[in-house]
């Protein structure tokens, strides 16, 4: 019971950050510099 707890936490806060990633993204048409975003490193600067 507590796997299936610690995994729905864990779930939860990856979902999270992916849809703060696609908000950012679609806000400013790229997500460069933002916190916890896997693309900021393919920033063309």
């Amino acid at each position: 019971m507590a796997t299936y707890i610690i995994g729905a936490i864990v779930f939860g806060i990856i979902a999270l950050n992916v849809i703060h990633v696609f908000k950012k993204s679609k806000k400013g048409g790229s997500c460069c510099g933002c916190d916890g975003c896997p693309s900021a490193s393919k920033c063309h600067k």
